[in-house]
């Protein structure tokens, strides 16, 4: 019989079989006493990766009820992870786990290395999910036999977002004042013509605008992670808001090695939405290809009528890598740095916990990389639909 796995082995012993490990290898009172002690959450795991003991702090930071719970499970499981269903086998089976922290720390410890760092997983249980970053330390167990691991995890989620939002907040707003500072600078020299003060002028605005949105962007990150956001939705048309996004991206972020456009063919849709929280959906996932493009590459968005919903998607020409795909929703992950990943994290947040929608993607070297948004309707009846001819490149 085949290992159903793509990453490690999938086989697990009973939890029965657990019970007698952990009376085995765990029965010194005074390491347990040290374990339940602990103020961190600590667990002991047996080569199968399996969960023998947890003290009180891990078990509840897991939202469980007790011990027995736990005992079996694997770390994934314990905390909710959401690729665990993805393969019979569970944690550790499935193609995200290849590029988990918390995977590739359990086998260095494994193989006797004690381990620390870092990693994020995204949690729920079928309805919206959620990211929580730990700090993870794995350390050998040589005297309870091989594989045997003994694993500390604290969440750390609020100090990361913190650092993460400072550090996107401080560089962005600064590349913004710095351009202020020189067009400013531009304007003081009193031999300009008529001419360059005007141009300037209007590098001035662009400036001011670009500062707005960065600050008005942050805001409502903020707003939607603390649950302080409300959506407020109002009749609105699908190429409007697109054309919309497409002008602000073209405006302040748009590379001249990139070009944006609406496909042809894009339909003009009425529907209900909050069209400032779907403006910063799209700006976010234009904003994501156009620094994903390469030298002469297009960027392609378009929206659509499936059923009822309202499809909108943007596509880039450029593949992303396994592990930038595994990881492209989290908050933190950016092939830009740690702390820069906010982009495509922002789209998703907002499209499935303020727009009632989903968001989705598809990446391929033949094909490149596309985004798909699907919204409801909610069409009034009084509404009606039209379609519009092929728009032109927005520059």
């Amino acid at each position: 019989m085949t290992d159903d796995s793509h990453y490690l082995p999938s086989a697990r012993l009973p939890r029965a079989a657990v019970r007698d490990q952990g009376a085995t290898a765990l029965g010194q009172e005074t390491l347990l006493k040290l374990l339940d002690t602990s103020s961190d959450s600590l667990a002991v795991l047996n080569p199968q990766r399996q969960i023998v003991y947890c003290n009180e702090t891990c078990w509840r930071l897991a939202g469980l009820a007790s011990l027995d719970e736990a005992i079996g499970m694997r770390p994934g499981e314990l905390l909710r992870c959401v690729n665990v269903k993805q393969r019979p086998g569970g944690c550790g089976t499935t193609d995200n786990c290849r590029f988990c922290e918390l995977a590739q720390a359990l086998v260095k410890g494994q193989q006797g290395l004690t381990t620390a760092g870092r990693c994020l997983i995204e949690s729920g249980d079928g309805g919206l999910s959620c990211d929580t970053e730990y700090r993870v330390q794995v350390t050998p167990l040589p005297e309870a036999g091989p594989g045997w691991v003994c694993y500390l995890i604290a969440d750390i989620s609020a100090e990361s977002k913190r650092r993460a939002l400072e550090r996107t907040f401080f560089h962005d707003i600064l590349n913004r004042a710095f351009s202020l500072e020189g067009v400013a600078e531009a304007l003081a020299d009193d031999t300009l013509s008529p001419s360059e003060r005007s141009e300037f002028n209007a590098m001035l605005g662009v400036a001011v605008r670009g500062m707005t949105e960065e600050l008005r962007s942050q805001r409502i990150l903020l707003a939607a992670e603390s649950g302080e956001l409300a959506a407020d939705p109002l009749p609105i048309n699908s190429l409007t808001v697109l054309r919309d996004a497409m002008r602000t991206c073209a405006t302040f972020w748009l590379e001249e090695c990139a070009r944006l456009e609406i496909q042809g063919g894009a339909e003009s849709i009425e529907f209900e939405s909050d069209p400032a929280l779907l403006g910063r959906v799209l700006i976010n996932l234009l904003k994501n290809a156009v620094e994903a493009s390469g030298p002469g590459h297009s960027i392609t968005a378009g929206c659509r009528r499936e059923s009822d919903e309202v499809h909108f998607f943007v596509h880039n020409q450029q593949a992303m890598e396994p592990t930038v795909a595994a990881r492209v929703f989290q908050r933190a992950f950016s092939t830009k740095g740690r702390g820069r990943g906010l982009g495509t994290y922002g789209a998703r947040l907002l499209t499935e916990q303020y727009l009632g929608g989903q968001i989705s993607f598809e990446s391929d070297p033949g094909s490149g990389t596309t985004f798909l948004v699907r919204l409801p309707v909610r069409k009034r009846p009084s509404q009606v639909e039209h379609h519009e001819p092929a728009v032109g490149a927005a520059r």
